[in-house]
């Protein structure tokens, strides 16, 4: 799959989408953090990390999601 067939799979449902990702990504960051990192983790790190990423993720989804017509 493409990323230009991703966008247009999930286009039609940006909501799920996202809701999914904000279920997994939080705990995914919290794992690679803590092994990859374990002398600078926090779980405020990883929080805070795992909400930047959602919010990029976020906004360069509706931006792609915006160019897509199904």
């Amino acid at each position: 799959m493409t990323f230009s067939d991703f966008d247009k799979a999930t286009a039609a449902t940006p909501t799920a989408f996202l809701d999914r990702l904000a279920a997994v990504l939080p705990r995914a960051v919290d794992e690679a953090i803590r092994k990859a990192l374990p002398d600078v983790y926090t779980p405020e790190k990883a929080k805070e990390l795992a909400d930047d990423i959602f919010l990029r993720l976020r906004q360069l989804y509706t931006d792609k999601a915006t160019e897509v017509t199904p």
